[in-house]
């Protein structure tokens, strides 16, 4: 981090070394088109459909490993996903519930109920089910490891539809 001065003589950093630079494909896969997003080698972003992020629209280096390993992962061939992510703006309690969901094992389930009680707080189900939905990074982040008290993934959108893809494959490979 470099400094230069402002027009008021206030000091200012500038980014001399590294520049973060962000960007974003969208990939055909077998569960439809994921648009994955990164940023300087981490990826920060899978979402359903064609859509549109900050940065360069084109694949990078992290978006094809991360693509490659989806597609394998849909195959039966992955179970474990070895692409550096990072979570990006989140509550304490978004990152503290999105980093439990890796103790949950491929083709199991738990329930909010269950995931809110092992975080401490058996009330919190209906928080748990808010954090989830809000998950950047689907496949990587397994969310959709945790059903409703019946057993369900609830939603009618894009994202709740990827998520009964996942449990599919899952529940079919393991």
């Amino acid at each position: 981090m470099g400094t230069e001065s402002d027009s008021n003589g206030k000091t200012k950093g500038t980014c001399v070394a590294e520049r973060s630079v962000h960007t974003y494909f969208t990939y055909r896969t077998a569960c439809g088109p994921l648009t994955l997003g990164a940023v300087t080698g981490m990826l920060t972003h899978v979402l359903p459909g064609e859509a549109i992020l900050d940065g360069l629209r084109r694949p990078s280096a992290v978006t094809n490993a991360a693509a490659t390993q989806i597609m394998e992962y849909l195959a039966g061939k992955r179970t474990v996903f070895t692409v550096p992510f990072q979570l990006g703006r989140a509550t304490p309690f978004q990152q503290r519930l999105w980093k439990s969901l890796d103790a949950i094992p491929y083709g199991q389930t738990r329930t909010a109920a269950e995931v809110a009680r092992a975080l401490g707080d058996e009330r919190s189900f209906r928080a748990v089910g808010s954090a989830l939905r809000k998950n950047p990074l689907p496949f990587f982040v397994p969310a959709h490891r945790v059903v409703s008290a019946r057993g369900t993934i609830d939603g009618t959108d894009a994202m709740a539809a990827l998520y009964r893809t996942c449990l599919t494959v899952e529940r079919r490979f393991a």
